[in-house]
C-alpha cells in the first residue's frame, strides 16, 4: 500500500469514510446511503464557495446560496440511517490490512474498508491588497459561475501571456468592455496584442497597488497613479489541496492541486477514491456533485464484488494508471 501503513488494525466500523462535506462529499454519501453502506462523512466546515452569495448552474437550484444547498443536502441525508455526519476534521489517515483508519481532531479514530477523498481545494489569490476582501462578489474566477450576473458591464481580467488570451476569449461573449491587467510585463506576443486590441480589449501593464470598492463596484489602483472603475475583475487563482491527507496517503498528484484518478475515480492508492474539486477536471459545484455520485457508485461496486464474489480485499494492481 502506501508509506502510511500501520501494523494490525481493528475490524472496520464503516464501509466508507467520506472526507469532506461539500457537494461532492454529500452527493457521495447520498449514493452510499441509498446502497445501504455504513458511511461516515467528516466535514471540517470550510467550503470553498462560502464567500459567494449564490451557486449558479446547479440543476433546479440555480442561484441558491451555497450554505442553503449544503444544509438541504444534510437534511435529506438524515433519511438514510446508515449515513453518519460529524463536523470535525480528519487530521491523519493510515492504511490497515483490512482498510483504513482515520484520526479525528479529538484524537479518536474511525475505521473503514474504503476512503473517499472529497476534501476540495483552496484558492491562493495574487498578493494584492483588497482582492481577498472582495473575493466571491466583485473578485471572481469562473465565467460560468459568475459571468451572467455581470454581463454587459465593464470588466477586468488579471492574467498574462496565454492565460490572458484564454481568459479574454471566455469573457468576450459577456462584455465588450474588457480591460486586461497584467500587473507588469504582459507576456503577450505581438500577434496576441494586436488580436486583443483589434477586439477592443484594453491592456494595462502597470502594477496593481490595491483594489477597493463594494460588491457592485471595484476600483483598481495602479502604480502609475491611475484608477480605473470596473464592475468586477476575473482572476485565475493558484489551487492547492485543502487537506494534506491525500499526499500523506501517497496519492499521486496531476499538477499542484488535482489528484490522479482512474475512470472509476480511484486514486493511485488502492481503496482510496476521490471526487470534487480535488479530482474532477472542472471546478463547478454541479460537476463536483456529479463526480461524488460517480465515485460513490464505483466504490460501492468494488464492495459489492468483494462481498458477493469473494474477491480479495488486497486490492489488485490498477492497470489503467
Amino acid at each position: 500500500m502506501s508509506a502510511a501503513t500501520r501494523n494490525g488494525g481493528a475490524p472496520p466500523d464503516y464501509d466508507a469514510i467520506v472526507i469532506g462535506g461539500g457537494p461532492a462529499g454529500l452527493s457521495a454519501a447520498l449514493y452510499l446511503g441509498r446502497a445501504r453502506r455504513r458511511t461516515l462523512v467528516l466535514d471540517a466546515g470550510r467550503p470553498r464557495n462560502s464567500p459567494s452569495p449564490a451557486a449558479h448552474g446547479v440543476f433546479t437550484r440555480d442561484g441558491t446560496p451555497p450554505g442553503e444547498l449544503l444544509a438541504e443536502a444534510r437534511r435529506q441525508l438524515a433519511a438514510y440511517p446508515t449515513v453518519e455526519l460529524q463536523e470535525t476534521e480528519a487530521v491523519a489517515a493510515f492504511a490497515e490490512p483490512n482498510g483504513y483508519t482515520v484520526r479525528l481532531q479529538d484524537g479518536s479514530e474511525a475505521r473503514a474498508r474504503r476512503l473517499l477523498l472529497a476534501c476540495g481545494v483552496r484558492d491562493e489569490l495574487p498578493p494584492i491588497p483588497g482582492l481577498a476582501e472582495n473575493w466571491g462578489t466583485s473578485v471572481l474566477h469562473c465565467a460560468y459561475c459568475h459571468g451572467y450576473e455581470v454581463a454587459d458591464q465593464p470588466l477586468a481580467l488579471y492574467a498574462r501571456g496565454q492565460d490572458a488570451m484564454e481568459s479574454a476569449a471566455s469573457l468576450f461573449p459577456l462584455s465588450r468592455d474588457l480591460l486586461l491587467c497584467t500587473d507588469g510585463p504582459s507576456g503577450l506576443t505581438t500577434a496576441d496584442r494586436q488580436r486583443l486590441e483589434g477586439r477592443g480589449v484594453g491592456i494595462v501593464e502597470a502594477g496593481i497597488l490595491r483594489v477597493s470598492g463594494t460588491s457592485s463596484q471595484l476600483a483598481l489602483h495602479f502604480a502609475d497613479c491611475s484608477t480605473v472603475m470596473r464592475r468586477a475583475i476575473f482572476v485565475n487563482t493558484t489551487l492547492h489541496p485543502a487537506s494534506r491527507l491525500p499526499v500523506e496517503l501517497g496519492c499521486k498528484l496531476d499538477g499542484p492541486s488535482r489528484l490522479v484518478v482512474g475512470a472509476n475515480w480511484e486514486t493511485t492508492v488502492p481503496g482510496v477514491y476521490a471526487a470534487g474539486d480535488v479530482a474532477a477536471p472542472r471546478k463547478q459545484a454541479v460537476v463536483a456533485a456529479a463526480s461524488g455520485a460517480e465515485a460513490a457508485m464505483a466504490l460501492n461496486g468494488a464492495l459489492v464484488r468483494e462481498d458477493f464474489e469473494g474477491e480479495s480485499s488486497g486490492y489488485a494492481t490498477r492497470p489503467d494508471l
